[in-house]
């Protein structure tokens, strides 16, 4: 085949792994003579001689978060266009199912994984193995690969600078476990935007609570249970997950919203484009996060070893989308 268009063994198999580094015009040539030659690439075979099979891992904590969904339809077309498939693991933010799917990823030479994870100790596995690594939306102590992270401190202090220049100053904030990142660094913003404005808020205005819809109601709970003058008149649901739960559990006890209630949510999805009245978001840009991730990854898989870098981390920031759940006081 490689003979037929006119190019080396080594060149015709960059073209058809889609390769950066052979031209659009060879590329086109050798596709087009593998098509009329009826030529499949032998995945077994190239991975016996790679040393790495054809496949990528994606290893997510859950995919109730809108943005693992779009991250993975994202991860999975940018992968196809080099060539290579996508093996989906979702942990539920166990650690030990975790350190098995990436295990399980290893044992099956994977070319390399992205990782959303919440283990240290399968983290030092992947830096141990050298597997090429893309960790994505969590910065672990020492990572084992390149981070893509949104700018989680500034989505909560931009969500919360929101709600004051709209008069409100009893802000409440639904926000995820302290032990993870991502929800640790949402609250930072949260107080630092408070701070800057001279504003107090009481430790009862802030709950942190598990990643998950069952989460939300007994933090919306709480907070109703307080006195009308401590009860908040803003709310930021920071807690993506959480927020499956919290915007029934409002419903629920007929809050009205933004007449006696402020809402913000964490992360677009539909239920928050949907909701009536449709709710004002902080976008952490999913898809430019997964398009990132694969590109990195990709550019790793494709350097020589001799060019490899060291790793970096990118911060994709974050957005107000403007809708119909918040009022000025």
């Amino acid at each position: 085949m490689a003979k037929r268009s006119g190019v080396s063994v080594s060149t015709a198999s960059r073209a058809l792994n889609g390769s950066a580094r052979v031209s659009a015009e060879t590329a086109a040539r050798v596709r087009a003579t593998a098509a009329a030659l009826g030529y499949r690439p032998n995945a077994s075979a190239r991975a016996l001689r790679t040393a790495r099979s054809a496949f990528i891992g994606l290893v997510v904590t859950n995919l109730v978060n809108t943005s693992f969904q779009v991250i993975a339809e994202v991860v999975q077309r940018e992968l196809a266009r080099r060539g290579y498939q996508l093996m989906l693991s979702v942990t539920g933010g166990d650690p030990a199912q975790e350190r098995a799917a990436l295990r399980t990823l290893v044992d099956h030479s994977a070319a390399g994984v992205i990782v959303v994870g919440s283990d240290g100790g399968a983290t030092e596995e992947l830096r141990a193995l050298g597997l090429p690594t893309v960790h994505l939306a969590r910065r672990p102590p020492e990572p084992a690969g390149d981070c893509v992270l949104g700018d989680e401190i500034a989505g909560g202090r931009i969500a919360t600078e929101y709600l004051l220049a709209a008069g409100h100053r009893r802000i409440a904030i639904i926000a995820g476990p302290p032990d993870v990142p991502s929800g640790r660094e949402r609250r930072q913003g949260y107080w630092l935007a408070l701070q800057a404005a001279g504003v107090t808020a009481p430790a009862e205005l802030a709950q942190a609570v598990a990643l998950s819809p069952e989460a939300g109601p007994p933090a919306v709970e709480a907070l109703l249970a307080l006195p009308a003058r401590r009860r908040p008149t803003a709310l930021l649901i920071a807690n993506h997950e959480a927020s499956y739960g919290a915007l029934p559990a409002l419903r629920e006890r007929a809050v009205a919203i933004p007449g006696s209630l402020s809402v913000i949510c964490y992360e677009d999805s539909p239920l928050a484009r949907w909701w009536h009245p449709a709710i004002t978001v902080i976008d952490n840009n999913a898809r430019q996060m997964g398009e990132l991730a694969a590109r990195l990854l990709l550019q790793r898989l494709e350097a020589a070893p001799g060019d490899q870098a060291d790793y970096g981390e990118i911060r994709v920031g974050s957005r107000l989308i403007e809708r119909d759940s918040c009022r000025s006081l």
